[in-house]
């Protein structure tokens, strides 16, 4: 039923105006602690609404504490077709972040190019809500929640990528690169907000040479020192440690029963964590450094996952298909989707994805609205004006 139209109907007579109603008081202290809940898109939406909304946002405290109740999410990387001349020429690259809690994604990074070149671009790091992306030879410091970036000088000739970290006592983030040159390895940072990188010093030769041969996929930062995964058959599957403070590198045991086909490392309720699981992955098992010092490590989860439906997938790179966390196990089955089980190893939810070669990175986003001054440099013209494609899409 329609409603009926009142334009040109009479007046009623001897009718007073409604008197307007009062909106009612909300007290900044509740707008704020809803706020500060909220993902960062909702927040900058948010800032729109009237003065005091942007006051209450805008302030370093409410980012530090926004920052600090931010999940750390997941990030996965696929490519959807986008057209051209032939099938197949353009791709849209893109990364999202998962957010097991709510079932959704939350998009990251999203850009049209050549297929070919979509291949360049890569994640190599994450701290704070700042991504380390490099795309060909450049490298970015980029906040995903504001688009705010940053370039780093070009890496030297013949680098491997190490870390992506933040140094305390000057609050630089800080990109680890060593080079492989006789009678060593040389060290050295590049940090976003310098035009030049610059040398850290030489470990001794015993560990440089083990430097050399353990990093096996991206560190796990745990109270201010990264941890690089064991790997099997070298070094007694000990873990490799660089403290960001003194940017010294230090060794540690893994769980006696841990030594398996897979393992990763991770942070766990601000504790250095590790999962690991055998080659059919139907058992998982997640570990807590209990005590740092000792290196005492506990179980705190066992997962038994249903062996007939895991018994499909490809875990010839578990490390591409595979993600832990206090929320369960999420795995990338043959149909391009992702399957989320809980700590009990039953099935949560699937989701089902849009696009191709479909993987699980070996990142995390902590999303932050917190302004640095290296972001502002760059905004004001003191940087490199080029803009990396990163967000276009977006």
């Amino acid at each position: 039923m329609e409603a009926e139209s009142t334009a040109g109907a009479r007046k009623r007579q001897g009718t007073a105006p409604a008197p307007a109603s009062s909106a009612p008081y909300i007290p900044d202290e509740l707008i704020r602690d809803i706020l500060v809940r909220l993902p960062s898109r909702s927040v900058l939406r948010f800032r729109a609404v009237c003065k005091a909304w942007l006051s209450i946002t805008s302030c370093p405290e409410f980012a530090l504490e926004h920052h600090r109740r931010q999940p750390a999410l997941p990030l996965v990387s696929f490519l959807r077709d986008a057209g051209g001349r032939e099938v197949g020429d353009l791709a849209d690259c893109c990364v999202e972040a998962v957010d097991l809690r709510a079932d959704e994604f939350r998009s990251v990074v999203r850009f049209t190019d050549a297929r070919e070149r979509c291949g360049k671009f890569r994640i190599r790091g994450s701290c704070d809500g700042l991504l380390l992306l490099t795309f060909g030879h450049r490298v970015y410091v980029c906040n995903p929640a504001t688009h705010q970036w940053t370039r780093l000088p070009t890496p030297l000739p013949s680098s491997r990528f190490a870390a992506f970290y933040r140094h305390d006592p000057t609050g630089e983030y800080r990109a680890l690169f060593y080079r492989r040159r006789w009678p060593g390895t040389d060290y050295y940072i590049l940090v976003a907000d310098k035009r030049k990188g610059r040398g850290i010093g030489l470990p001794s030769k015993k560990d440089v040479y083990k430097f050399e041969e353990c990093p096996a996929g991206p560190p796990a930062l745990c109270r201010g020192i990264l941890h690089w995964q064991p790997v099997l058959r070298r070094h007694g599957h000990l873990i490799l440690a660089f403290n960001t403070v003194t940017e010294v590198f230090h060794w540690l045991r893994p769980p006696q029963a841990l030594v398996r086909e897979h393992m990763s490392l991770l942070e766990v309720e601000d504790e250095l964590a590790m999962f690991s699981c055998g080659n059919d992955v139907t058992v998982v098992e997640l570990w807590l450094m209990q005590d740092y010092a000792k290196q005492a490590w506990v179980r705190k989860h066992r997962i038994e996952l249903p062996a007939m439906q895991v018994s499909t997938f490809n875990f010839d790179e578990p490390w591409r298909v595979f993600f832990m966390s206090e929320e369960g196990v999420v795995l990338v089955d043959p149909h391009n989707k992702l399957v989320h089980y809980d700590l009990n190893g039953k099935l949560k939810e699937s989701f089902r994805c849009d696009g191709r070669l479909l993987k699980i990175t070996p990142y995390t986003l902590k999303e932050s609205l917190i302004r640095y001054s290296f972001f502002e440099m760059q905004a004001n013209g003191n940087g490199d004006g080029r803009s990396p494609p990163f967000f276009r899409g977006l």
